[in-house]
Parts: C-alpha cells; sequence; structure tokens
C-alpha cells in the first residue's frame, strides 16, 4: 500500500506536467524517445514537448459533429501498438500448438519443448530488459538519443513477446506454483 502511495506522488506530476520534456525536445511524435511519453489530448505530441493546450468552446453543432464522424472512424486495428500485440499473441498461439502437435506426434520430446520455451523465453527477455535499460539511460546520455534504432518500438515487440510466452510459461506450470505456495504455507 505504501508503495502505492509513494508510486502516485512520484507519477501524478509528471503526468500533469506540460512543456517539461528532460531531453527538450519540441512537439516530439509518438513513440518518442523515452518511457516517460504521454498523449492526454490524443494529438499524436507528447504533452512534456508541448505547451499546454488551450481549451476553447465552440457552440457549433457542426463542428461537434465533424468531431464526432473522426473519433467514430478510428479503428483499433490502426493502432500499431496494438497490430503488434495481436500478431504476437497469433505467432505464440501458433507456435504453442505447433510444439504440442510434434510432442503428441512424439517428434520432439516434452523435454525438448520445455527447452524451446525456455530459449524463447530467453530470447524475448534479453532485449526487452536491455532496451529497458537503454530508455532509462538515455535522459541521461545524448550519444543513447542519437542512434537510430528507436528502442520504444524495439521494446514494445519484444515485450509483447515475452508477455505472452511468460504467460503460456505460468499456465503451463500453475499446478507447480499452487503446490509451491501450498508447501510455503503448510510449513509454517
Amino acid at each position: 500500500m505504501i508503495l502505492l502511495i509513494i508510486l502516485f506522488i512520484f507519477l501524478i506530476p509528471s503526468v500533469l506536467a506540460w512543456d517539461d520534456c528532460p531531453f527538450g525536445f519540441v512537439d516530439e511524435e509518438y513513440p518518442g524517445y523515452c518511457g516517460r511519453y504521454i498523449d492526454t489530448n490524443n494529438d499524436g505530441i507528447c504533452d512534456h514537448s508541448q505547451s499546454e493546450p488551450v481549451q476553447l468552446i465552440v457552440d457549433n453543432e457542426q463542428v461537434n459533429q465533424t468531431i464526432s464522424n473522426k473519433e467514430s472512424t478510428k479503428n483499433l486495428f490502426e493502432n500499431k501498438n496494438f497490430l503488434i500485440l495481436l500478431i504476437s499473441f497469433l505467432i505464440i498461439i501458433f507456435t504453442i500448438i505447433t510444439l504440442r502437435f510434434l510432442v503428441k506426434k512424439e517428434i520432439i520430446s516434452k523435454l525438448k519443448e520445455k527447452i524451446i520455451w525456455n530459449i524463447l523465453l530467453l530470447i524475448f527477455f534479453l532485449p526487452s530488459a536491455i532496451t529497458a535499460f537503454l530508455l532509462v539511460l538515455m535522459i541521461n546520455f545524448q550519444f543513447l538519443r542519437d542512434i537510430s534504432l528507436n528502442f520504444i518500438e524495439f521494446h514494445s515487440i519484444t515485450s509483447f513477446f515475452f508477455m505472452w510466452i511468460s504467460a503460456y510459461h505460468i499456465i503451463w506450470h500453475t499446478n507447480y506454483y499452487l503446490k509451491s505456495v501450498e508447501t510455503i504455507l503448510s510449513s509454517k
């Protein structure tokens, strides 16, 4: 509970801030160069890199109709991160089905299946962790910002794959986790 309060205290000011980009960027477009990217007004520009918008009250039915038409045409599949999330999910589901089929047909052993999943966990964990580390360091080191690789996008892709593989791993080993908790609780 105390941790949540501390996080709330530190995160709320950064979420509500405008024009305070630590890199000094102006009108930084999505996905931005740091993990602090936020876009509360949905204009595709990081709030930290722009001045606080002025809200205009317009009493024109035609303008309101245009705005509602634009909002209704927004499609979930136009969101690049959603597409990556969906594609990574489908790839992992296909891999699960393929490996289960190969084990069932005794083409590969259960041990090899476990080894494959552990290797996939490692393959996606390492770039996810390394890019997260680099994103944290980018705030203080200009040479990392000068690298043309989009760390946030690479981090997102590898993290989505890592998330799905981890979720499958947890489901696969649910009995182990339950027995471990049971053992811990019964040993008191």
